[in-house]
């Protein structure tokens, strides 16, 4: 058996030397330029790392691939490997700290002055009164949280400790957690966006998502609220996103995921004032290769045992 690991900029390969040792019988190979992925992976069993169309037709042999990423939305926009009985998990819930404090940031980014002061430094003003008097804290504010999965509920941990309501919206709103004030399945999603000050998108991209927050969402928000989109890009249609900024229907939003990425230098969004971006970073994290490999190690043991499912492994047909 092979298992090929793909270019990745986590370090994944490191863990080869030690993958080696605990499965002698096993050949592990590492490619370290995705544009070499696809004449390496003709004779691949196992396949760990980043995937394009080209890359899947070219695996003669494969059964089963683990992402290295929370989202497979990349993967799932293969039809072969929808379509085949190739195997695909996903590296979910080992970004939820990192996603979550990001989160968090963007949005002390805006109610604590953090990015109005970053602007006066570099034009050296010392604007205390202008500055302090906008600042809010989120005492007493609700959050409204899209998608209550292992980011969605690391994220409404660390907004309750800020003393913050918490509302979810969720595909399976059972379990609620005591950190969360409401748990709600998605026919009440309406209802949360009408109350949320602060609303973060954390839903997978799948066909049922895209579009998720339009037109007819922003309308229902409060003009003070601030939306946070840090899952997927396309789940928040961007064209409604900027009227809505442009016309006051919401207050401010940030933006770590985009639907073209990278973001196109001409695209409207930079030049809004009371956006954010980030540049898809969100889920960085010194501990990222390491969670991976928690995950892979699990799988891989299962894969060897013929024990199904894998952990994080996916239905292709719905998308998650």
């Amino acid at each position: 058996m092979k298992v090929l690991i793909g270019a990745n900029p986590m370090g994944l390969e490191q863990a080869i030397p030690d993958l080696q040792t605990r499965y002698p019988d096993i050949e592990f190979a590492y490619v370290d330029s995705r544009d070499k992925i696809a004449d390496a992976i003709g004779d691949a069993d196992v396949y760990m790392g980043w995937m394009n169309r080209e890359i899947f037709i070219a695996a003669k042999r494969l059964k089963w691939v683990q992402s290295s990423s929370s989202g497979i939305d990349y993967y799932l926009a293969i039809p072969e490997l929808v379509q085949s009985d190739v195997l695909l998990t996903s590296a979910r819930g080992t970004h939820g700290a990192c996603l979550a404090e990001s989160a968090m940031g963007m949005i002390f980014a805006f109610t604590r002055g953090i990015r109005e002061a970053m602007r006066c430094q570099q034009e050296r003003v010392w604007a205390l009164r202008e500055i302090r008097g906008k600042l809010v804290e989120l005492t007493g504010a609700t959050m409204g949280i899209i998608g209550m999965g292992a980011t969605g509920r690391a994220l409404a941990k660390r907004a309750h400790a800020f003393d913050a309501r918490i509302v979810g919206v969720d595909l399976y709103p059972d379990q609620k957690p005591d950190y969360v004030d409401e748990l709600w399945g998605f026919d009440r999603l309406d209802d949360m966006l009408r109350e949320a000050d602060y609303i973060v998108v954390m839903v997978p991209r799948t066909p049922q998502t895209i579009d998720m927050i339009g037109e007819r969402e922003f309308a229902l928000m409060k003009p003070t609220a601030m939306l946070i989109g840090i899952s997927r890009g396309g789940i928040i249609n961007e064209s409604a996103l900027i009227r809505a900024l442009r016309e006051g229907q919401i207050a401010a939003a940030a933006l770590d995921v985009c639907a073209v990425e990278p973001l196109p230098p001409d695209n409207e969004l930079w030049t809004l004032d009371n956006l954010l971006i980030t540049p898809h970073i969100a889920g960085g994290t010194q501990h990222e290769a390491r969670y991976v490999l928690d995950i892979f190690y699990e799988n891989l043991e299962r894969f060897m045992q013929g024990s199904l499912p894998l952990r994080n492994q996916i239905d292709k047909a719905r998308g998650f």
